[in-house]
C-alpha cells in the first residue's frame, strides 16, 4: 500500500487513513491513487464495511495548494487536470463499493476533502470536526461531488449558503443538519466509525447499491419516475441470494410467523 494512505482489516471493517499529516492530509495524485487502491483492495478481500478517515486530527485540506500553486507557475494546468480525475475517481470508487462505508471526521475537511467526508455513506465527527467549503476563496467552484452530495443533504438554499458564506461547519452543526449520526470526543471518532461501520456491515451487496441509486435520484424524480425506479429494483433483488437469506432470518426470529 501507499505510504500515504494506511490500510488495515479488523473483524471485516477496513480502516483507510489519509497519511499526509504535515500538509493536514491535503489530496495530491499520490495519495488519491493510493486512496483509490485501498477501496479496489477492500473491495477484492470482500470486507464487511469501511472506514475512511486523516492521520493526527485532521481529516483532509482538500487539494493541496502547493501542488496547484507549482502547476499555475508554469502557465499551464497540467497538474490540475490529472488531480481533478483522481478525486472524481476516488469519490466514484466510495459510492460504488458494495458494503458500507463511515467517513470518521476530526479536524478539518475542506473542499475535496469534504467531498471524500460526504461520499460516504454515514459520518461521525468529534468534537474538533469543521466541514469548510473552501471554493470561493480561492475563485474556485465545488468539485469532487461536494455540489451533489451537499444540496441532497441539506438542500439547494442552504447549500448555497455553505458555499458562498465559506462558515466552518460545526460538528453540533453537522449533527443538527443529519450530517453526521454521532459527535464524539477528540480521539474517538475512528473507533466511533467502526462501531458504526460495524453496526451496518452485512448488508445484501445488491439491495445496498440499488437504495444508494434510489436515494440519489428521488430529490430530482416525479413520482411516477421513482416508483418505476424502485420497481426495476426491487424486481431485480427477488431474484437475489439476498433477499432470501434476509426473508429466512426475519421469519426464524418471528418463529416462523408471517406477522
Amino acid at each position: 500500500m501507499d505510504g500515504s494512505v494506511g490500510y488495515r482489516v479488523e473483524d471485516g471493517i477496513a480502516t483507510v487513513t489519509m497519511q499526509r499529516p504535515r500538509q493536514l492530509n491535503a489530496l495530491d495524485g499520490e495519495l488519491l491513487g493510493g486512496l483509490v487502491a485501498a477501496l479496489d483492495r477492500a473491495r477484492a478481500e470482500g470486507v464487511r464495511g469501511l472506514v475512511l478517515c486523516g492521520a493526527d486530527g485532521a481529516f483532509s485540506a482538500g487539494a493541496d495548494l502547493e501542488v496547484i500553486t507549482q502547476s499555475l507557475a508554469t502557465g499551464a494546468d497540467g497538474a490540475l487536470t490529472p488531480l481533478l480525475d483522481a478525486a472524481e475517481r476516488s469519490v466514484l470508487e466510495l459510492t460504488r463499493l458494495p458494503f458500507p462505508t463511515v467517513a470518521a471526521l476530526e479536524g478539518v475537511a475542506v473542499g475535496a476533502g469534504m467531498g471524500l467526508a460526504l461520499a460516504c455513506d454515514l459520518r461521525v465527527a468529534a468534537r474538533s470536526a469543521r466541514l469548510i467549503a473552501g471554493y470561493l476563496r480561492i475563485g474556485a467552484c465545488p468539485d469532487a461531488g461536494v455540489s451533489s452530495h451537499l444540496v441532497r443533504a441539506v438542500g439547494s438554499a442552504r447549500a448555497l449558503s455553505l458555499l458562498l458564506r465559506n462558515r466552518p461547519l460545526s460538528a453540533a452543526e453537522m449533527l443538527t443538519l443529519g450530517l453526521v449520526e454521532e459527535v464524539v470526543d477528540d480521539g474517538a471518532a475512528i473507533g466511533a466509525g467502526r462501531r458504526l461501520a460495524a453496526e451496518v456491515a452485512g448488508v445484501s451487496p445488491e439491495a445496498l447499491l440499488a437504495t444508494r441509486d434510489l436515494v440519489g435520484t428521488a430529490a430530482g424524480a416525479p413520482l411516477p419516475a421513482q416508483l418505476d425506479a424502485e420497481r426495476r429494483h426491487i424486481s431485480r433483488l427477488w431474484k437475489t441470494e439476498g433477499f432470501r437469506q434476509g426473508v429466512a432470518r426475519v421469519l426464524q426470529r418471528r418463529g416462523g410467523r408471517i406477522s
